[in-house]
């Protein structure tokens, strides 16, 4: 009998886990996109070269977050950026994945501008180091979000973060307020965050409740 206990109080345990492990796992990779290069790019100051890469999103701030750019398996780090959200403005449409660029200009890399992952509310407008966003804003005739160009990663959620306008104006960078469209991303689609928290607890809580009450009732018989 106690055997016949034990391999229900484990099997509820690991139902426990099976129901807990998605929903981690569907939290943490909410934001990402692999894409290819065909020629090098810049991301935030950090140039890829040609190849394969995942992009992603970790969260910092409600006014900024990093984006982080891998190769596919995650092994290895190539470019870890500033960014700050894109809220979806009346008469976009946001595809499966779509990537925004700055105008070339002569003999640099293109440069990324903004990212929108799939069937999110919003993109990531990827921050540059002064220096660069100075000559991206004057090339694109468009404002760059940036930072000093001495800001190290460890500094991200702190850093100061200013708009270069194309007429090579610094001013301070105001977040711009949420313009969510409903109708820019079906409903359908859009990703579950509601935390599944209190759902797994009250799983445990009545596994373990069950599992007690067998071994009262085994011991009384």
């Amino acid at each position: 009998m106690n055997k016949l206990v034990t391999s229900l109080v484990m099997g509820a345990c690991a139902t426990l886990l099976a129901v807990a492990a998605p929903v981690a796992s569907a939290q943490s990779n909410w934001e990402n996109s692999t894409f290819t290069v065909t020629e090098p790019l810049d991301v935030g100051g950090f140039v890829l070269p040609p190849g394969t890469y995942l992009i992603k999103v970790v969260m910092l701030q409600s006014n900024r977050n990093t984006i982080q750019v891998t190769n596919t398996e995650q092994t290895k780090v190539f470019a870890n950026v500033l960014c700050t959200p894109h809220p979806i403005r009346e008469g976009e449409v946001i595809p499966s994945s779509r990537y925004i660029y700055y105008s070339d200009s002569a003999g640099r890399p293109t440069a990324l501008r903004t990212w929108f992952a799939r069937d999110t509310p919003n993109g990531q407008d990827i921050v540059y180091p002064k220096r660069r966003a100075m000559e991206l804003a004057a090339a694109a005739k468009q404002p760059v979000i940036a930072i000093p160009d001495e800001v190290k990663e460890a500094q991200y959620e702190t850093a100061p973060i200013t708009v270069v306008t194309p007429e090579l104006e610094v001013k301070s960078y105001e977040a711009p307020a949420p313009t969510i469209i409903a109708e820019a991303v079906p409903a359908k689609k859009l990703p579950k965050t509601a935390s599944h928290v209190p759902l797994v607890a009250l799983l445990g809580f009545v596994s373990l409740g069950g599992a007690l009450g067998l071994r009262t009732l085994i011991s009384r018989t």
